[in-house]
């Protein structure tokens, strides 16, 4: 382990995800130069070709992600997904507690399928009008949406972009998600909804009976379908395309298969070619990710996690490790962001199953439950949730504030944590 390059390469690592957390800062450019610094250091300390610091880069997992994101852009312009939402809200009828049910269910379901932000911008604006409608206010709910949807994002190994990275390093596909997260999803997403109904929502008035037949005339799913023909087709193939992750392991070929054939499809017109939708794609995300990925590999290249040699964890059972993991990167994901989380734990995770002969399935299972749960813990460290409070705050929601948002994230963060140490126990008498 070379002590000095670890430092320097450690150092610089925390500088791009400052600047990651920073509105106002350039934080892609910071990355890229903080990129070409690691692999100078990197290349001093144990010189390096260009070739194995690209093998470092996950590329199927970056595939994924930009062919989801085109699958969901063309969904959202279709409004398949708020065609979904609102035929779902309607089945609440009027009562709150069936009404924060639906809300619970869907923001799962969906975070499930589609990034988190997506579900938030797709339902945030929705429930905050049919609130209005009904007269009540909003802010309860949108709580509930915020924490349901980082369980979601555990459901599938495509729901979001660390999962994606997991899922690929560990060739986990749908098959394992079901035998191993789907009991404990959705057991977590029923306590949580009982939690808040109960703890919270039961001390909010009651929904007006005279709005509620406003409310059901008012979402009319039909009203949003603009072409019925593209609705139907891109519908379809976003229900098949889910479909074939379970049953095909290769998803990133599914997942590129499906977005040119929904490009194709909606550019019948010569209106919406490939590169018009390649203007919408987040890039910097992509490049943000790829810098991560090779200043992750630069850590390896120097020795940098060869400190947990020293640290005496081989005297520790899979319980106490998994728990370690689990608490660890749930603070990390909370104070800083989930992807920089997952990219520097995973060869410390490579690291206790090839080298320490741990059973992956708890150690796994601690790493995706922590990244995805922990968002929780403070409200900037989860997209969605940032994306929710702004909503809130530009719609004047009276009781969604980011104090509010701040306890209750945090007390639900710490109960989902105690859960999965629970879970983590019977996996790790189970695998051990």
């Amino acid at each position: 382990m070379d002590i000095i390059a670890s430092i320097l390469i450690f150092a610089i690592f925390l500088l791009i995800i400052f600047a990651y957390s920073r509105e106002k800062v350039d934080f892609l450019s910071i990355s890229l130069l903080g990129t070409i610094a690691c692999i100078v250091i990197a290349n001093i300390s144990s010189p390096t070709t260009f070739d194995v610091l690209i093998n470092y880069i996950e590329f199927k997992a970056l595939l994924i992600m930009l062919c989801l994101e085109i699958i969901t852009l063309i969904a959202r312009e279709n409004n398949v997904l708020e065609w979904i939402s609102i035929k779902m809200l309607r089945l609440s009828k009027g009562n709150k507690h069936i009404f924060l049910i639906i809300i619970c269910i869907t923001s799962t379901l969906l975070a499930a399928m589609i990034s988190d932000v997506v579900v938030a911008i797709i339902l945030a604006p929705i429930i905050i009008r049919i609130c209005k409608y009904l007269k009540i206010k909003a802010g309860t709910y949108l709580l509930a949406l915020s924490i349901t949807i980082n369980i979601g994002s555990i459901i599938t190994p495509f729901s979001s972009g660390s999962n994606i990275i997991i899922a690929q390093r560990y060739e986990l596909d749908s098959i394992y998600f079901i035998i191993h997260y789907w009991t404990f999803s959705f057991l977590l997403m029923f306590i949580t909804i009982v939690l808040i109904d109960f703890i919270i929502l039961r001390n909010e008035p009651k929904i007006d009976p005279e709005n509620r037949e406003l409310i059901l005339e008012l979402l009319d799913p039909s009203m949003v379908i603009i072409d019925k023909k593209l609705f139907r087709i891109t519908g379809v193939t976003f229900l098949v395309t889910i479909l074939l992750f379970i049953f095909i392991s290769e998803i990133w070929i599914v997942a590129l298969v499906s977005a040119m054939f929904l490009v194709l499809i909606n550019n019948r017109n010569q209106e919406r070619p490939l590169k018009e939708i390649f203007k919408e794609v987040n890039w910097e995300v992509y490049f943000f990710f790829m810098s991560l990925f090779v200043i992750v590999g630069c850590m390896q290249i120097v020795g940098l996690f060869e400190i947990f040699q020293f640290a005496g964890i081989q005297n520790f059972n899979v319980f106490i490790v998994s728990v370690i993991i689990l608490v660890a990167v749930s603070l990390i994901s909370g104070i800083l962001a989930n992807a920089p989380a997952t990219l520097i734990f995973l060869p410390i995770v490579d690291s206790l199953i090839a080298d320490y002969n741990f059973s992956s399935v708890p150690i796994i299972f601690a790493l995706l439950i922590a990244v995805n749960l922990g968002g929780n813990i403070l409200p900037q460290g989860s997209m969605c949730d940032v994306f929710t409070l702004k909503v809130a705050q530009d719609n004047k929601v009276e009781n969604l504030n980011f104090r509010r948002l701040l306890i209750n994230g945090a007390l639900f963060a710490l109960i989902h944590i105690l859960f999965s140490i629970l879970y983590l126990l019977i996996l790790s008498l189970l695998f051990r």
